[in-house]
């Protein structure tokens, strides 16, 4: 990344961390990284686009600090459990991450432009070393296949992705009972 790319990055991410999408402009992130708003345009087309990559950067932080506090010997159960309430401690007060949840327009802009984030993500890779650890140690049950439990946990991506058409008050332990009711079907 260029120099000054670097620097308006950086001031995006610091803007987006203390003020949140709606009220971070490009000037101001111009002014945090000392560049005129004409060069923030050389390397970004909107504030969406850099808040796009800031968003990217950010949540793969947290993914590999959330995996870094898992026992990943842990009983299925717990592990997963433990990766659940480690995303929702390092994303509660996260202003970038929140935006996932509290903004439904860049909700679906994120989603469209990261097509396949989900399947390339530190996360994602380490659910599939998981399964198949699983798997060897016959954990789990009859006719329970690696793609069908894959679909299962893909499933959970297609709820989180219409969080905001969800009626409860809530949302945490509705995504940990459905959890919960994966690994009750999935694993012996």
């Amino acid at each position: 990344m260029e120099e000054k790319q670097q620097r308006l990055f950086t001031a995006a991410h610091d803007c987006f961390m203390a003020q949140g999408f709606k009220a971070t402009s490009i000037a101001d992130i111009a002014a945090k990284a000392d560049v005129a708003v004409g060069t923030f345009y050389n390397f970004y087309d909107s504030k969406p686009a850099v808040f796009i990559a800031v968003y990217n950067a950010e949540n793969e932080r947290v993914k590999a600090a959330i995996m870094a506090h898992v026992d990943l010997n842990a009983t299925p159960t717990a592990l997963v459990q433990t990766v659940l309430q480690q995303i929702f401690t390092q994303s509660a007060h996260n202003q970038i991450l929140q935006e996932w949840f509290t903004n439904p327009k860049l909700n679906a802009i994120i989603a469209k432009q990261n097509q396949h984030a989900i399947e390339d993500s530190l996360v994602y890779s380490t659910l599939m070393t998981l399964i198949d650890q699983w798997a060897a140690q016959d954990l789990l049950r009859p006719g329970m296949t690696k793609s069908r439990l894959i679909s299962l946990f893909n499933a959970l991506t297609v709820v989180d992705l219409h969080q905001s058409e969800i009626q409860t008050a809530d949302y945490y332990q509705l995504l940990s009972d459905l959890i919960n009711g994966i690994l009750a079907v999935s694993l012996k």
